[in-house]
């Protein structure tokens, strides 16, 4: 299944229901699908129940919509689950969760832009030049090791893979507290961002010497020190989240089944941090 990169974040086209040509921010960051009430063009779906939202800042009620068809790919799912958030923009129409991701493995190669699902064990999964790793799930949140190091010392944690952030890193304000890291890194700015709960907050800017992922090391990283006291980003569970201007620059396997995840340096490696 093809997909395009925007401002850092996938995104791809599913038909819900009768609607045909929806596109869906492709977030592993998400354990449930979503519909977004400000899209242009909405399917027609029936309300019938409540969930909460947990965003990176905070939580708030909204409604949920069940029973849904999706079709992606060659792929129909039936019994679907939708929660409705308001975005407050028309760029996109949904949001792709890893509900809708589990039951396959997932490959995403972003040296062609393709996804491609996979059922269990089959031998077309090339694994070639893949470094695995072990996937956590926390609290259903894909997760990895990873660690930071400044100054000779090491930072060592679980880190969130969120492919529907547009960021770089951004370190959970219990572990960027406990371990005083906005001391320990040179301030470079700040960011302003917006979460799903719809809270809008700013994070200061910091610079990362040394992060080491699956081995490899990336050096003069920019990562967000997260200040929340509620949602994801309040978290003691996990150390930080890598988002998608990091993720873009290595292709995944994700075999959520066996808890497994796969890491290869493609042709982004280098393209511009800043962008």
């Amino acid at each position: 299944m093809p997909f395009t990169v925007e401002q850092n974040v996938v995104y791809i086209y599913c038909k819900v229901n009768a609607t045909d040509s929806l596109k869906f921010l492709f977030d592993t960051g998400a354990d449930g699908s979503v519909l977004n009430i400000s899209a242009r063009v909405k399917p027609d779906v029936k309300i019938n129940g409540n969930s909460l939202n947990q965003g990176s800042n905070g939580t708030n009620e909204v409604a949920l919509s069940s029973g849904n068809s999706i079709q992606f790919g060659g792929i129909t799912r039936t019994n679907a689950s939708f929660t409705l958030i308001d975005f407050e923009t028309d760029q996109f129409d949904g949001v792709f969760g890893t509900d809708l991701m589990k039951g396959n493995i997932v490959e995403i190669d972003y040296n062609v832009n393709e996804i491609r699902f996979y059922k269990e064990n089959d031998p077309d999964i090339n694994y070639a030049r893949y470094d695995k790793m072990k996937l956590h799930l926390v609290n259903n949140y894909p997760a990895v090791e990873s660690k930071m190091i400044v100054d000779g010392k090491e930072y060592k944690g679980l880190f969130g893979l969120d492919s529907g952030a547009d960021d770089l890193l951004t370190i959970a304000s219990p572990y960027a507290k406990k371990n005083k890291l906005n001391d320990r890194m040179r301030n470079i700015g700040a960011a302003t961002s917006r979460g799903s709960d719809g809270s809008v907050y700013e994070t200061p800017i910091v610079l990362c010497p040394i992060v080491n992922f699956s081995g490899k090391l990336l050096y003069n990283i920019p990562i967000a020190l997260s200040n929340s006291t509620e949602g994801i980003d309040s978290t003691d569970k996990m150390a930080g989240f890598f988002g998608n201007n990091f993720l873009k620059r290595f292709n995944m396997i994700i075999d959520f089944k066996k808890e497994l995840i796969y890491f290869k340096l493609n042709k982004n490696l280098y393209f511009d941090m800043y962008h």
